[in-house]
Formats: structure tokens, sequence, C-alpha cells
């Protein structure tokens, strides 16, 4: 995460905090985040690309991975790439739930660009874009 805006950092907080919320369990939630609370536990890396942020439970019945995007990376075909990757991952696992939080300005253009790199094996996948409240 060196090198990242604050916009950036305070989207990937807006990400950990929604996963919180929605998705914590009685027996816990497994949770990495690229950000520096998390120091040297950070996602793993999926198809070549390192999320901002991995979850599941435990045992696993579902998998999350989000990313965040300022507004310029949205159309980038690295991160168009990126999330093609992710979707791709989360399509072979049960319970696949993906979050792409960007700024408030850009939630249409993020809600486009998913429609647009979605394919019919992302149909079991559950897609979201949030942004910052």
């Amino acid at each position: 995460m060196s090198g990242e805006s604050t916009l950036h950092i305070r989207l990937v907080e807006c990400l950990e905090r929604r996963v919180r919320e929605r998705h914590a369990t009685e027996r816990g939630l497994l949770m990495l985040v690229d950000h520096h609370r998390y120091g040297s536990d950070r996602p793993h890396r999926v198809n070549g690309y390192c999320p901002d942020l991995f979850a599941s439970d435990l045992p696993t019945t579902f998998e999350i991975l989000g990313e965040a995007k300022t507004t310029p990376d949205l159309e980038r075909p690295r991160s168009q790439a990126q999330i093609v990757a992710f979707l791709d991952h989360l399509s072979l696992r049960p319970g696949g739930w993906f979050y792409l939080c960007v700024p408030l300005l850009s939630v249409g253009r993020a809600r486009n660009l998913l429609a647009r790199l979605r394919s019919e094996q992302h149909a079991g996948v559950i897609a979201e874009v949030i942004t910052l409240v």
C-alpha cells in the first residue's frame, strides 16, 4: 500500500468496514487487507493480482474479494483485467462476493464497468459497488 493516495486508503478502509458489518459471523471472519494496520498480513495474489481485501468465514462457506479504485484507475486496462481475474476466481468458489469501492461520483461508471466486464461464468458471484459513507 506504500505510495497510495489518501483517497485510495480511505476507500480501502471503507471496504474493510462494509465487509465487517455485513459478513461478521459467530465463529469470526478471516480478513486480510492491504493496509498498514495489517502489517505483513496482506491478501495473497489471486490470478496474478493482489486484491485490497480478502475475507472468508471459517470453515469456509463464502469468500470475498474487494478492490478500491479511484476514478482515474477505473478506466485503466490493468484495473479492468484485475477485476475480471477476481470475478473469475470467485466464480469457482461457493458464496463468492466481490466489492468494488469507488468515490461517490464514480458509482455509475463503476456499475457500468462491472456490467460490461461480467460474463456468464460470473453469474454466481455477488458483485456490488460501494462508496464512502
